[in-house]
């Protein structure tokens, strides 16, 4: 008897289910399967491999549920037979076939449609920059969106963007209108200079119709006694004169200090917007994470572990011997240390990790996806990269040596208490001779 083939099994069982009327639920094709194949007893699915197989299916959903319903589908009817107890191998791998099959028309789909939607925003972004030249105060964020925006797009990078720029507009707003409220004021000022000159200007006018008045009296007049009320009306003219200029001379006067002012106030809040949009969440001295960065990406970090059961490491290293590092040499080799620590740890940071100045001469690693023994690792392979990096400070190569905590969050345990445990294991490390690394408990 010429033994047949899987698909030849899979076609018959199907013709059986129409046959007999039944749905083509995973349950019935697999009994109508073992019937035609004249199969006792089935293989099954490893309990480990059913598990990871249908874990792997759930979290692909996401990526296209709302732009392929079939392909969803048959991802819920796969991920529902591979949890039955005992699911049978033939059955599912003919489902992962079809699955799979499916799925090669759908990447390549949402592949383009991602790349094509990164291309779309990288024009917008161009675009604003062109049409924005004389705002400055935008530079901050297309500068910051465009980086984040180029491939490979992260989640932590697009989640850091939008809490980033929600500070910046609330900041900017309000510095905005305190801009529009100046650039009026400047307005008002300079429109009631205007006014005050072509007041002058009348004043003038009129005085000199006075005084050509006068004189043509002057030349009718035949008798002494007819000069002195024409002197004395040229004397009040000229005095009234004398005293709207002091009056108009002294408004100009003020009205451009106020005018200056105002120009102050509008160039310090512009410089206060550019500020705002470039400093939001870092360390204006070493580029790191500040604590409020930190705070949100911890956050962010602890609750996205908490949705998918993965790993999530904090590692807290303190330099050593940095009090003394800035008596012997300045400072300034403290400020230099402190950025080539930072310089040299961003280096070895994955993508998804992230570094934040915790304090002094301290910080904090953020390492998602991470174990404590690779976390261990992390920090153990930066201390070797700063032993070979040195720094130079007045032609002496100064060697910088941290010691380090690594604290792996435990279930339900928020990342402050995370950072008291590393805290304490870097207090371990220090008393154990400094420039170690110690797993806390």
């Amino acid at each position: 008897m010429v033994e047949k083939s899987p698909s030849t099994l899979a076609r018959e069982a199907l013709k059986l289910l129409f046959s007999r009327e039944q749905p083509p639920t995973p349950e019935n094709y697999q009994a109508a399967y073992h019937e035609v194949a004249g199969t006792m007893d089935a293989i099954v699915v490893p309990p480990g491999l059913a598990h990871q197989l249908a874990r792997l299916c759930q979290f692909a959903q996401p990526a296209f549920a709302h732009s392929d319903a079939r392909l969803r589908e048959m991802s819920e009817q796969l991920v529902h037979f591979l949890r039955q107890p005992q699911p049978e191998l033939s059955t599912a791998l003919l489902l992962l076939q079809n699955f799979s099959h499916r799925l090669s028309f759908a990447v390549p789909d949402q592949v383009q449609l991602y790349e094509g939607l990164l291309r779309l925003l990288g024009l917008i972004l161009q675009n604003m920059a062109v049409l924005c030249l004389d705002d400055q105060w935008l530079e901050g964020q297309l500068s910051a969106l465009q980086t984040a925006t180029e491939p490979p797009l992260t989640l932590p990078r697009l989640q850091e963007m939008e809490q980033r720029l929600q500070e910046v507009i609330f900041k900017q707003t309000e510095a905005k209108e305190r801009l529009v409220q100046a650039q009026n004021q400047v307005r008002d000022l300079l429109a009631t200079f205007i006014d005050r000159l072509a007041d002058i200007g009348d004043t003038n006018s009129s005085y000199h119709d006075h005084l050509e008045q006068c004189a043509a009296k002057l030349t009718k007049v035949s008798q002494l006694h007819e000069i002195t009320p024409l002197l004395e009306d040229v004397i009040g003219a000229t005095r009234a004169m004398a005293d709207r200029c002091d009056l108009a001379r002294h408004e100009l006067h003020t009205l451009r200090i106020q005018s200056e002012q105002g120009m102050q106030e509008i160039n310090r809040l512009r410089d206060a917007l550019v500020e705002t949009s470039a400093q939001a969440r870092t360390d204006a001295q070493t580029g790191a994470l500040n604590r409020r960065g930190m705070d949100e990406a911890l956050e962010q970090e602890v609750k996205a572990a908490q949705k998918t059961g993965a790993p999530l490491c904090v590692a807290l290293l303190d330099l050593d011997d940095f009090k003394n590092l800035n008596d012997r040499l300045g400072h300034d080799a403290g400020d230099k240390a402190l950025e080539h620590l930072v310089h040299v740890a961003k280096k070895i940071m994955r993508t998804q990790d992230q570094l934040a100045r915790y304090g002094g001469e301290e910080f904090v690693f953020l390492l998602p996806d991470t174990t404590a023994t690779q976390a261990v690792e992390v920090m153990k392979r930066l201390q070797r990269t700063l032993t070979a990096q040195y720094f130079l400070q007045d032609n002496e190569r100064v060697l910088i040596t941290f010691s380090a905590g690594v604290a792996q969050l435990q279930a339900n345990e928020d990342y402050q208490h995370a950072l008291i445990r590393a805290d304490k294991a870097v207090y371990m490390a220090k008393k154990a001779g400094k420039n170690r690394v110690f797993f806390a408990e």
